[in-house]
């Protein structure tokens, strides 16, 4: 049993009430965000959507913030970076050679959390390395800045995490969930997200999608149930949360118009958006699904706000991108886990 993380989307029957607890984790949530989206804002930092990000993701998936769990989220960014940068080097050198050592990571890190050993620095070792690599090969990023972004994001998130952890304690004890460590299922779920983490990577490798940050890291998120069941949940729930995202964005856009870079202005209407999705993923109480998804939406979406950036065009874009990647992905979920339950030693039931 573990209470590591609840990355994995995990479908529950309608709303649970808002209890105080509920409403105190919510307001964490935003508190940690907001804090991260405003020091990258107001100190003109680079890749602000890590800063805004990252603290939802802690904050919002971690059940109870406590030292493993701070290892791991650091450590997932030191591996993610050092094996991003390893990526980069071997793909100058053989392309094929870099393909090969990504699928031998993203099989070692979807074999542990299979096996729920260390789940949160997998799932965030993959879910970093995917964007770092995509990120870093084209020639107009500069990668020591997008590592140290990257690293410095991580590092402010665990500050602001213990901040409101302290403002506003979490009272309710960390529940343990069951895992099923069969070995047919502890094989296709780690060939099942190894296989298509794999065929992510080399799409958007080959074809060029540096606008589709987003998209690439929606393509690994739905792969986290590791199941094709759990699959179609996630991907359900991360298109109806980004259009719920995008289109809040949307609406701060018209609210502020002209004023909406500026920063004063930004971050109340921010607050009450992430609030509004923390809220929501809160009541689902179903991991990584609708509420958070809606709430990293906005938060991708401010945090690369640049002055002259046109947020009606790249909120449509990432809708858009993000509904073609998780489809595809789902497609490939299905036929890789078709051709898994042909063999004896990955076959599982399909519901």
């Amino acid at each position: 049993m573990s209470t590591d993380a609840a990355i994995e989307s995990k479908p529950r029957p309608g709303l649970a009430a808002l209890t105080e607890d509920g409403w105190r984790h919510a307001r964490r949530i935003a508190l940690a965000s907001v804090a991260g989206l405003a020091t990258a804002k107001l100190l003109g930092w680079p890749y602000g959507a890590f800063f805004a990000f990252y603290p939802i993701v802690l904050v919002g998936l971690v059940p109870a913030l406590n030292v493993r769990a701070v290892v791991q989220f650091i450590g997932s960014s030191l591996a993610g970076i050092a094996t991003a940068n390893l990526l980069v080097v071997l793909a100058q050198l053989s392309p094929v050679l870099a393909t090969t050592v990504f699928f031998a990571v993203a099989a070692r890190c979807f074999r542990m959390m299979a096996l729920d050993r260390g789940f949160l620095f997998h799932a965030l070792t993959i879910l970093s390395t995917s964007l770092l690599v995509h990120l870093a090969t084209y020639s107009q990023i500069v990668p020591r800045e997008l590592y140290t972004a990257h690293f410095l994001a991580t590092l402010l998130s665990v500050v602001f995490a213990v901040f409101v952890y302290v403002w506003v304690p979490e009272r309710r004890a960390p529940v343990a969930r069951d895992v099923d460590r069969t070995p047919a299922l502890t094989n296709h779920r780690m060939l099942l997200g190894a296989i298509c983490a794999t065929a992510s990577y080399v799409a958007f490798q080959v074809i060029d999608l540096r606008d589709s940050l987003s998209a690439q890291a929606a393509s690994v998120l739905v792969l986290f149930p590791m199941t094709l069941v759990g699959g179609r949940w996630a991907a359900c729930t991360r298109v109806a949360g980004t259009l719920l995202g995008s289109a809040y964005v949307l609406a701060m856009q018209l609210l502020l118009y002209t004023h909406v870079t500026r920063v004063l202005l930004l971050l109340p209407i921010y607050a009450a958006g992430v609030t509004l999705f923390a809220t929501l993923h809160v009541r689902e109480n179903s991991g990584s699904a609708v509420g958070l998804s809606a709430a990293t939406a906005v938060a991708v979406l401010v945090g690369q706000l640049a002055p002259s950036a046109d947020l009606y065009g790249i909120s449509l874009y990432r809708f858009v991108s993000v509904f073609v990647a998780v489809c595809t992905m789902l497609l490939c979920i299905y036929l890789t886990h078709a051709v898994l339950n042909r063999f004896e030693a990955t076959r599982i039931p399909t519901t």
